[in-house]
């Protein structure tokens, strides 16, 4: 059964992993977490530093020469659990009639008489 990370396993992972600077196996072992997990929190609680938006990454990093981008990703647990929070509350398969658009189309077409059969084929 998965279990997910805890924010003391990420305050963990990041005093092991780069402060101790240890490997993602160690780290896992000292966790008795898999390996896999430990690499899959790592990925997805990466930090790019950029002018103020947390998220940018450029598209070739290894070019810049200057700037914040070229001391490489982050990893902050604070920012971690931020992501995973933020990623928890998304639904994993969106609404079908998220689209507001899509939502007036349908509804106009019902009160024009379409039956569900032909805005369905439409």
């Amino acid at each position: 059964a998965y279990t997910h990370v805890t924010g003391g396993e990420r305050i963990r992972i990041e005093m092991l992993r780069f402060g101790d600077h240890e490997t993602i196996r160690q780290v896992a072992r000292q966790l008795h977490r898999s390996a896999s997990t430990i690499s899959r929190e790592l990925r997805r609680g990466l930090w790019f530093a950029s002018n103020g938006n947390e998220s940018y990454r450029p598209c070739h990093p290894g070019r810049l020469k200057t700037g914040a981008w070229t001391a490489g990703p982050f990893y902050s647990a604070l920012t971690a659990r931020r992501k995973a929070e933020a990623r928890s509350r998304r639904p994993r398969k969106p609404g079908r009639m998220m689209d507001a658009r899509l939502h007036a189309w349908v509804a106009d077409a019902l009160t024009r008489g379409w039956t569900p059969e032909l805005i369905e084929g439409r």
